[in-house]
């Protein structure tokens, strides 16, 4: 699904203007949007210590809104099945569900970056996030910029 690659660039862009001004910090942005039958609910928990982005959890709810959907959800969670292969190692986990009754489907992605490889971050798109350097309000600004709503 291209919403999902979509997204994941999302993330890896926001991640790479990532971090805090000492201490430890958390950002929380989430986003909701309906397209082609389909609500995605979308948020992201950056936590920042000691200036840099230490943990990053990123949760996806695709929801049918569609009848056309509906009627076609064992083909859908088969594709998404297909680009989200579950995962825990090297400091990356990423976990899906299927909520067939509801027609919900999650991918939910968690990082430690202290413990990722630069391999397991490459998978992701997302090399080169433990040497980001931009501040906490950047980060809240042009996640905001890209229709984000962060606490």
């Amino acid at each position: 699904m291209v919403r999902g690659v979509k997204l994941f660039g999302i993330l890896a862009v926001s991640i790479l203007f990532i971090t805090g001004c000492g201490g430890e910090k958390t950002l929380t942005c989430t986003n909701s949007e309906e397209d082609s039958g389909i609500k995605m609910k979308q948020e992201i928990t950056m936590t920042f210590k000691d200036d840099k982005v230490s943990y990053v959890k990123m949760s996806i709810d695709n929801e049918a809104t569609d009848d056309t959907i509906i009627d076609n959800w064992d083909m859908f969670v088969s594709m998404l099945d297909s680009q989200f292969e579950e995962t825990d190692k090297d400091g990356v986990r990423l976990k899906t569900n299927n909520n067939a009754d509801k027609h919900i489907y999650n991918v939910s992605l968690e990082i430690n970056v202290e413990k990722a490889s630069e391999d397991a971050l490459s998978e992701y798109g997302l090399d080169g996030i433990a040497d980001a350097n931009a501040t906490y309000e950047d980060t809240k600004k042009d996640a905001e910029a890209d229709g984000f709503t962060c606490k």
